[in-house]
């Protein structure tokens, strides 16, 4: 047989065993061995991060170098080297495609948006124009200042290197800002900055390459109206298309019940399909500021679409895939430029010097661009001072997009082997040094431009917090040693490693940083703890905002706000944490996010249109519903926060004129309030009735998840009937809500005031209830005139006032009851306070349905009480200070409402309150119209006919309860200081112990 013939045979041969199934085990290995490599690469990175923990290295710089390392030791790792050559082959397209949007998405998705939407001008101007011009400084570098010639690259080539380097991952930085408590509004705009010119610096890199390909002659030729339409098209559809998609998902997101992973899947796959679909399809604008556009808006709407049980999960997730994709960038990046350092023919010992020179030109450049802008900086969003000006230029740190856009220019071979060779030296070179150099003393010129000037109140405060833990440990340590099963503990070594010892020197430190500070600044007038009067005044608005922190998370454990509201109303306290020294102004931070009224209404008359009036219907809903929810709990939680700080253990003074600014921005709120019930009774209505649906819903989850902890349900019944509620959860949202308002007569029923009563009396009522419409500051009923009528608001909202205290209410109200306890006399003055529809139901006929129900009765005492215990204050004792939420509560459950004739005897043995007549105590103390009762031991005796409420329970205990939930008791900070001393005392007799022994 031929040579020929055999070779033949042999090539048939060959493709009859290489069919469709065959596959070489060569590759197989490779690929097995790529994996391999990858993993070792995130275990390496984990080795970093605890390293990066001990010693403040930033972590992206160690990662950096360490993929360097192996890229230029690669010929001696073998199957390692091999595997890292392998990757060093990767188009760096690909690093773009599968890593940097999720880089991209995770850092937009956990933006604090209510502080991001404020620095939103600034942002977009140094990640817009100012990234655009810091592409021209450093390219005018390279061509005027460095000299390169047009053989090593052109203007249009050196613009386009200049976009390259633009590109700024301040990852470090914002991590030490953080960590040294730096203003978050700071750190929002470098975060935010290196967010979006991340996508503008790749826009502008595609425009200069393209300009530079075509005067080269090897692309295709551009005017000046295709590189607009081009710069347009990938900057603004881009976003566009992100928050076309960002809606999408989060309304598909919202009808799913409790779903870890189908949530996380959702907002992982369509960061790939936003970015693909604009990338490639979508007009092939910016696929990368499409997934910002679509992180931005999960951020700002669609985080509250993922449920409060998934959301942590979510976050775990993308806190994972974040790291890794970091970890993998800066490693491959590294492993890259260190091969192609050893393949290195084209860069020139001068080279290097330039590099040394340009580090030093392009914080110049970045500065000029910084201060050309800086006027701008100064006057929208959070202004910047010159210190955060210097941090800002200096903390612009080069990262993993620049290389990647570096290694795409050395792939092109349109373009220069020198000019490819150059962009991937200068961005590799950028990177590693401003990650080494300016990442990690980047802590060192915060100190020294005194950009953090941490008030001596946040040094008094976190002294107080290390006290108190040092008290609870030592509680904890005196529980344990009366335990049986601690008999053989050794208590000493258990000191240590708790760290006792190093909290009381924490301690000692702070004292003494006071001390210097005091004695530095020499004030004269000192009126609490050695504070100057400007900073006790910064020490109560502390505490006032860490209070109303504390309520509203708490107001969302018990599920009566969504998560939304809670997180803007928090926000709203943070931001006020960084400006103790400015007076409060809470409601108008909140008021920022509210959109104005004029808009509202033009929704609400196109509430009815085709097509139109289904989104502006539920728009409504949702904004509304939004900002009814924050405007109500801010003043609910506001009020108790203003009776609360007077238990602060501070100057009465000082607390008082903080109380003051607190009513003031209470009085805002309620004007505001006042307007919404008014202007928009119809949706008013439907809020309240998705709110209360809302809130039961959440509580009956609560107590079902609290029952099945118990173990007093089984699996199987707590997961049929908690998908029977979140079934119901999916329908209060898509529930079509009739937004029309029912006359007096139809809704009658459904006011809580008269719930209780009978058909029968309710007909009555109905029959004689008579319309009244009011105009603007129409005067309803003045104090001391005759009470023949008592009035139901059903439009508008009317203010009661009792010698200048203010009380507001609105539709819905009964807001003349606390004149039917009296001898029909108006206790107050009411007016309209915009035009207001009312129904005047006679006096005489609720009195005589009062006397026929018992239960209505007792509920027109105590609806009084409202009024009475803030008209009264001075009287009423600790019932002035709970919030009315918990007030109610307790008088609903333990109180009775009982009437005295003269001469009868009855028990206060928990105390009670007097609504009418005259009681005396066995000491012969009298107690008058409107006086709190204290428990008292032995019989009282009523002078004169009396009606009043009795206690069950002493109310003191309630408020004692509630004292010790907000850490407010009067004596707290002072029995903690004590405790605190006598067990560092004890702490320094048993060291001497141990030296003497």
């Amino acid at each position: 047989m031929s040579s020929d013939e055999l070779g033949s045979e042999n090539e048939n041969f060959d493709s009859i065993q290489k069919d469709s199934l065959w596959r070489d085990e060569h590759k197989m290995e490779e690929s097995a061995q790529l994996i391999h490599f990858l993993v070792l690469g995130l275990i390496c990175g984990l080795i970093l991060r605890e390293l990066n923990k001990k010693t403040n290295i930033p972590y992206s710089p160690m990662i950096l170098a360490l993929g360097l390392a192996i890229g230029l030791s690669q010929e001696y790792l073998g199957k390692i080297g091999n595997s890292a050559y392998i990757l060093s082959k990767m188009h760096p397209h690909l690093i773009v495609f599968i890593f940097i949007p999720v880089l991209l998405f995770e850092s937009a998705f956990n933006c604090d948006w209510y502080t991001f939407k404020y620095q939103i001008i600034n942002i977009l101007l140094l990640a817009g124009p100012g990234c655009g011009w810091g592409a021209i400084l450093l390219g005018a570098c390279f061509k005027i200042i460095l000299q390169y010639s047009d053989d090593d690259m052109n203007w249009y080539e050196a613009f386009t290197l200049g976009s390259v380097l633009s590109a700024t991952d301040p990852v470090a930085v914002v991590a030490l800002l953080k960590e040294l408590g730096a203003n978050p509004a700071f750190n929002h705009l470098i975060e935010g900055e290196a967010l979006l010119n991340d996508g503008v610096a790749m826009v502008f890199f595609n425009v200069f390459n393209n300009i530079s390909k075509a005067s080269s002659g090897k692309g295709e030729a551009v005017n000046g109206g295709d590189i607009v339409l081009s710069f347009i098209r990938t900057s603004l559809l881009g976003p566009v298309m992100g928050l076309i998609l960002g809606v999408l998902v989060a309304l598909w997101t919202k009808r799913i019940l409790g779903d870890d992973i189908e949530v996380t899947w959702l907002t992982f796959v369509f960061t790939y399909f936003t970015f693909y679909w604009a990338e490639f399809e979508f007009f092939q604008t910016s696929g990368l500021l499409a997934v910002v556009g679509l992180g931005l808006f999960w951020c700002a709407y669609g985080r509250t679409r993922i449920r409060a049980s998934v959301e942590h999960s979510v976050h775990a997730v993308w806190g994972f895939v974040q790291y890794s994709c970091d970890t993998l960038v800066f490693l491959l990046v590294g492993i890259i430029v260190g091969i192609e350092i050893m393949e290195e023919k084209l860069i020139l010992s001068s080279d290097y010097y330039k590099m040394i020179g340009f580090y030093f030109l392009m914080i110049l450049a970045r500065f000029l661009m910084v201060l050309t802008f800086y006027p701008f900086l100064k006057c929208f969003g959070y202004p910047i001072s010159k210190s955060e000006l210097i941090v800002l230029v200096y903390g612009g740190l080069r990262g993993g997009l620049g290389l990647t856009l570096s290694l795409m220019v050395g792939c092109d071979e349109d373009l220069p082997a020198r000019f490819r060779h150059l962009a991937v030296f200068y961005a590799a070179a950028m990177a590693l040094i401003t990650n080494m150099i300016n990442g990690t003393t980047c802590k060192t010129l915060v100190k020294c431009v005194k950009m953090i000037d941490e008030p001596i109140v946040k040094k008094k405060v976190y002294k107080k917090y290390l006290e108190e833990l040092i008290v609870i440990q030592q509680d904890l340590v005196k529980e344990l040693e009366t335990d049986d099963f601690y008999n053989m503990t050794d208590w000493m070594t258990v000191g240590n490693l708790i760290g006792q010892q190093d909290f009381i020197d924490k301690i000692d430190k702070v004292e003494q940083d006071i001390k210097n500070f005091i004695q530095k600044k020499g004030f004269q007038e000192m009126i609490y703890e050695g504070l100057p009067n400007q900073d006790v005044f910064g020490e109560v608005r502390y505490r006032v905002y860490r209070i109303l922190k504390g309520l509203y998370y708490h107001k969302y454990e018990e599920g009566l706000v969504e998560e939304q509201t809670v997180r803007m109303l928090v926000e709203s306290s943070d931001v006020g944490l960084d400006k103790l020294n400015d007076n409060l102004e809470i409601w108008d931070e909140l008021y920022k996010n509210f959109m104005n009224l004029c808009s509202v209404n033009f929704f609400f008359k196109v509430k009815q249109k085709f097509l139109i009036g289904y989104f502006a219907r539920e728009y409504l809903i949702k904004h509304l519903g939004l900002v009814y929810d924050v405007t109500s709990s801010f003043i609910i939680c506001a009020e108790e926060a203003l009776k609360l700080a007077d238990n602060f253990p501070m100057n009465k003074e000082a607390i008082s004129i903080i109380q003051e600014e607190l009513k003031r921005d209470i009085e805002k709120a309620q004007t505001y309030f006042g307007t919404l019930n008014g202007s928009f009774p119809e949706i008013v209505r439907v809020l309240q009735t998705k709110k209360a649906s809302f809130s039961i819903l959440t509580h009956s989850i609560e107590h079902l998840q609290s029952t099945q902890r118990r173990g007093l349900i089984d699996d199987k019944e707590y997961k049929i009937l908690l998908k029977d509620i979140n079934n119901k959860l999916v329908k209060l949202e898509s529930h079509s809500y009739d937004m029309s308002l029912p006359s007096f007569h139809v809704v009658a029923m459904q006011f809580p005031i008269f719930q209780e009563i009978s058909l029968t009396d309710l007909d009555i009522i109905k029959k004689v209830a008579i319309e009244k419409k009011y105009v603007l500051g129409q005067v309803i009923y003045a104090k001391g005139d005759e009470c023949s009528e008592v009035y139901i608001i059903m439009r508008g909202y009317v203010v009661n006032d009792f010698n200048g205290i203010l009380i507001t209410k609105g539709l819905g109200s009964l807001i003349t009851h606390q004149s039917l306890i009296v001898d029909g006399v108006h206790m107050s003055t009411a007016k309209a306070a915009v035009e207001s529809q009312l129904y005047a139901l006679p006096t005489k006929v609720i009195k005589e349905v009062m006397i026929r129900n018992k239960e209505f009765e007792f509920k027109v005492y105590l609806h009084s009480l409202e009024y009475i215990r803030k008209w009264y204050e001075s009287k009423v004792g600790p019932l002035a200070q709970m919030d009315l939420k918990r007030l109610n509560e307790f008088l609903r459950n333990k109180c009775k409402l009982i009437k005295l004739s003269a001469l009868s005897q009855t028990e206060f043995t928990h105390g009670g309150f007097l609504f009418s007549g005259e009681v005396q105590d066995s000491k012969a103390n009298t107690y008058y119209k409107y006086d709190y009762i204290p428990p008292s031991e032995g019989l009282f005796t009523t002078v004169q006919y009396a009606t009043c409420f009795t206690f069950d329970e002493p109310i003191e205990v309630l408020q004692m309860k509630r004292m010790k939930e907000l850490k407010l008791d009067s004596q707290r900070d002072q029995e903690i200081h004590e405790r605190y001393s006598e067990i560092k005392r004890n702490s320094i007799m048993e060291l001497s112990k141990i030296n003497i022994t």
